[in-house]
Protein backbone atom coordinates (compact mmCIF):
# COMPACT_ATOMS: atom_id res chain seq x y z
CA UNK A 1 0.00 0.00 0.00
CA UNK A 2 1.15 3.29 -1.10
CA UNK A 3 4.96 2.43 -2.05
CA UNK A 4 6.58 4.69 -4.23
CA UNK A 5 9.44 4.00 -6.53
CA UNK A 6 12.69 4.50 -3.97
CA UNK A 7 14.39 6.82 -6.13
CA UNK A 8 11.73 9.40 -6.23
CA UNK A 9 10.97 8.71 -2.26
CA UNK A 10 14.66 9.62 -1.60
CA UNK A 11 14.13 12.96 -3.41
CA UNK A 12 10.95 13.94 -2.23
CA UNK A 13 12.06 13.49 1.02
CA UNK A 14 15.15 15.19 0.95
CA UNK A 15 13.55 18.08 -0.50
CA UNK A 16 10.57 18.48 0.67
CA UNK A 17 10.94 17.35 4.53
CA UNK A 18 14.10 18.60 4.61
CA UNK A 19 14.52 21.79 2.51
CA UNK A 20 11.62 23.99 4.74
CA UNK A 21 12.56 22.90 8.19
CA UNK A 22 14.01 25.77 9.76
CA UNK A 23 13.67 28.45 6.74
CA UNK A 24 13.21 31.66 7.21
CA UNK A 25 10.14 33.15 5.97
CA UNK A 26 10.07 36.23 4.01
CA UNK A 27 7.24 38.95 4.45
CA UNK A 28 4.55 36.87 2.62
CA UNK A 29 2.91 39.70 0.62
CA UNK A 30 6.91 40.00 -0.87
CA UNK A 31 7.63 36.24 -2.07
CA UNK A 32 7.98 34.92 -5.64
CA UNK A 33 7.20 31.27 -6.23
CA UNK A 34 11.56 31.01 -6.32
CA UNK A 35 11.78 32.87 -2.65
CA UNK A 36 9.32 30.42 -1.69
CA UNK A 37 11.57 27.46 -2.79
CA UNK A 38 14.88 28.93 -2.04
CA UNK A 39 14.11 30.08 1.59
CA UNK A 40 15.08 26.85 3.75
CA UNK A 41 16.93 24.74 0.90
CA UNK A 42 20.22 25.81 1.78
CA UNK A 43 19.38 25.80 5.34
CA UNK A 44 18.23 22.23 4.79
CA UNK A 45 21.54 21.37 3.36
CA UNK A 46 23.20 22.63 6.79
CA UNK A 47 20.66 20.84 8.78
CA UNK A 48 21.41 17.13 7.12
CA UNK A 49 25.26 17.82 7.11
CA UNK A 50 24.48 18.59 11.21
CA UNK A 51 24.41 15.59 12.61
CA UNK A 52 23.91 14.09 16.02
CA UNK A 53 27.24 12.40 18.06
CA UNK A 54 25.61 8.84 16.67
CA UNK A 55 24.99 10.36 12.98
CA UNK A 56 21.40 10.80 13.29
CA UNK A 57 18.87 13.35 13.11
CA UNK A 58 15.96 13.72 15.81
CA UNK A 59 13.06 14.65 13.44
CA UNK A 60 10.17 12.63 15.07
CA UNK A 61 10.36 14.04 18.26
CA UNK A 62 9.82 17.69 16.55
CA UNK A 63 7.13 16.64 14.49
CA UNK A 64 4.40 19.03 15.89
CA UNK A 65 7.45 22.27 14.74
CA UNK A 66 8.17 20.86 11.61
CA UNK A 67 4.50 19.95 10.26
CA UNK A 68 3.47 23.70 11.07
CA UNK A 69 6.52 25.06 8.91
CA UNK A 70 6.07 22.76 6.59
CA UNK A 71 2.43 24.22 6.17
CA UNK A 72 3.46 27.32 5.23
CA UNK A 73 5.13 26.19 2.11
CA UNK A 74 2.99 23.47 1.16
CA UNK A 75 -0.39 23.08 0.26
CA UNK A 76 -1.85 20.05 1.43
CA UNK A 77 -5.14 20.20 0.69
CA UNK A 78 -4.43 20.86 -3.11
CA UNK A 79 -1.88 18.25 -2.98
CA UNK A 80 -4.29 15.88 -1.35
CA UNK A 81 -7.35 16.86 -3.78
CA UNK A 82 -5.15 16.67 -7.13
CA UNK A 83 -3.69 13.18 -5.92
CA UNK A 84 -6.92 11.56 -5.12
CA UNK A 85 -8.21 12.88 -8.88
CA UNK A 86 -11.88 12.65 -9.91
CA UNK A 87 -12.91 10.98 -6.54
CA UNK A 88 -12.69 13.99 -4.65
CA UNK A 89 -15.90 16.00 -5.88
CA UNK A 90 -17.84 12.56 -4.76
CA UNK A 91 -16.88 13.02 -1.34
CA UNK A 92 -18.48 15.03 1.43
CA UNK A 93 -16.39 18.23 3.19
CA UNK A 94 -15.43 15.65 6.10
CA UNK A 95 -14.46 12.85 4.47
CA UNK A 96 -12.44 14.91 2.27
CA UNK A 97 -10.85 16.83 5.12
CA UNK A 98 -10.29 13.42 6.69
CA UNK A 99 -8.44 12.33 3.73
CA UNK A 100 -6.46 15.28 3.19
CA UNK A 101 -5.03 14.79 7.18
CA UNK A 102 -4.54 10.91 6.23
CA UNK A 103 -2.45 12.50 3.12
CA UNK A 104 -0.21 14.46 4.61
CA UNK A 105 0.43 11.94 7.79
CA UNK A 106 1.61 9.63 5.30
CA UNK A 107 3.80 11.84 3.63
CA UNK A 108 5.50 12.56 6.92
CA UNK A 109 5.31 9.81 8.79
CA UNK A 110 6.60 7.50 5.59
CA UNK A 111 9.45 9.74 4.60
CA UNK A 112 10.93 10.95 8.19
CA UNK A 113 12.42 7.76 8.34
CA UNK A 114 14.31 7.75 5.19
CA UNK A 115 15.33 11.98 6.37
CA UNK A 116 16.73 10.50 9.96
CA UNK A 117 19.01 7.60 8.18
CA UNK A 118 19.94 9.80 5.21
CA UNK A 119 23.98 10.58 4.78
CA UNK A 120 24.42 13.66 4.09
CA UNK A 121 27.21 13.83 0.97
CA UNK A 122 27.94 16.33 -1.60
CA UNK A 123 24.38 17.25 -2.84
CA UNK A 124 23.91 21.11 -4.15
CA UNK A 125 21.13 22.95 -5.46
CA UNK A 126 20.94 24.74 -8.47
CA UNK A 127 18.25 27.28 -8.82
CA UNK A 128 17.56 27.78 -12.63
CA UNK A 129 14.17 29.18 -13.06
CA UNK A 130 10.90 30.32 -12.61
CA UNK A 131 7.90 30.30 -14.80
CA UNK A 132 4.58 32.44 -13.82
CA UNK A 133 1.38 31.96 -15.53
CA UNK A 134 -1.31 33.67 -13.54
CA UNK A 135 -2.27 31.74 -10.18
CA UNK A 136 0.41 29.11 -11.10
CA UNK A 137 4.19 29.07 -11.78
CA UNK A 138 6.84 26.25 -11.90
CA UNK A 139 10.35 26.69 -10.39
CA UNK A 140 13.06 24.80 -11.84
CA UNK A 141 16.04 23.21 -9.82
CA UNK A 142 18.70 20.87 -9.99
CA UNK A 143 20.50 18.46 -7.56
CA UNK A 144 24.07 18.42 -8.38
CA UNK A 145 26.42 15.62 -6.80
CA UNK A 146 23.82 13.46 -6.13
CA UNK A 147 25.50 9.60 -7.19
CA UNK A 148 27.63 11.39 -9.38
CA UNK A 149 25.00 12.94 -12.00
CA UNK A 150 22.58 16.30 -12.05
CA UNK A 151 18.58 15.17 -10.78
CA UNK A 152 15.90 17.62 -12.04
CA UNK A 153 13.54 18.58 -9.61
CA UNK A 154 10.80 20.96 -10.79
CA UNK A 155 8.33 22.65 -8.05
CA UNK A 156 4.64 23.22 -9.02
CA UNK A 157 2.91 26.32 -7.01
CA UNK A 158 -0.15 27.88 -6.69
CA UNK A 159 -1.16 31.51 -5.77
CA UNK A 160 -3.59 31.76 -2.98
CA UNK A 161 -4.72 34.96 -0.94
CA UNK A 162 -1.97 36.80 -2.67
CA UNK A 163 0.46 33.56 -1.49
CA UNK A 164 2.67 30.93 -3.20
CA UNK A 165 2.31 27.48 -1.89
CA UNK A 166 3.80 23.94 -3.23
CA UNK A 167 1.37 21.85 -4.38
CA UNK A 168 3.33 19.17 -6.75
CA UNK A 169 7.21 18.43 -6.91
CA UNK A 170 8.58 16.48 -10.08
CA UNK A 171 12.18 14.42 -9.54
CA UNK A 172 13.42 13.44 -12.87
CA UNK A 173 10.11 13.80 -14.37
CA UNK A 174 8.14 11.85 -12.32
CA UNK A 175 5.45 13.64 -10.32
CA UNK A 176 5.07 13.01 -6.76
CA UNK A 177 1.04 13.86 -7.33
CA UNK A 178 0.74 11.17 -10.31
CA UNK A 179 2.39 8.72 -8.42
CA UNK A 180 0.02 8.41 -5.63
CA UNK A 181 -3.08 9.19 -8.17
CA UNK A 182 -1.73 6.35 -9.78
CA UNK A 183 -2.08 4.32 -6.25
CA UNK A 184 -5.57 5.79 -4.98
CA UNK A 185 -7.07 4.69 -8.31
CA UNK A 186 -6.27 1.55 -8.49
CA UNK A 187 -7.11 0.76 -4.69
CA UNK A 188 -10.42 2.85 -5.80
CA UNK A 189 -10.86 0.33 -8.32
CA UNK A 190 -10.87 -2.40 -5.99
CA UNK A 191 -12.26 -0.69 -2.92
CA UNK A 192 -14.58 1.66 -1.43
CA UNK A 193 -13.91 5.27 -0.67
CA UNK A 194 -14.43 3.90 3.01
CA UNK A 195 -11.87 1.26 2.86
CA UNK A 196 -9.24 3.71 1.16
CA UNK A 197 -9.58 5.83 4.09
CA UNK A 198 -9.49 2.90 6.60
CA UNK A 199 -6.54 1.72 5.00
CA UNK A 200 -5.08 4.93 4.99
CA UNK A 201 -5.63 5.45 8.98
CA UNK A 202 -4.53 1.43 9.41
CA UNK A 203 -0.79 2.57 7.20
CA UNK A 204 -0.76 5.68 9.68
CA UNK A 205 -1.40 3.64 12.65
CA UNK A 206 1.09 1.39 11.75
CA UNK A 207 4.18 3.49 11.03
CA UNK A 208 3.14 5.56 14.45
CA UNK A 209 3.07 2.52 16.44
CA UNK A 210 6.45 2.39 18.70
CA UNK A 211 9.29 -0.14 17.79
Amino acid sequence: MLHDHRFVRTLVIFLIFGSFLLAPIPALASRTPMDVIKAGTEKALDILHDRNPDGKLNLRARRGEILTIVDQYFDFEEMAKRSLGRAWRFQSKQKQDEFVRLFKDLLFNTYVDRVESYTASNEQVVFDTQQIDGNHAVVKTRITGYQDKDVSVDYRLTQKAGEWKVYDVIVAGISLVNNYRSQFNSILSRKSFDELLKTMNNKVASINKPA
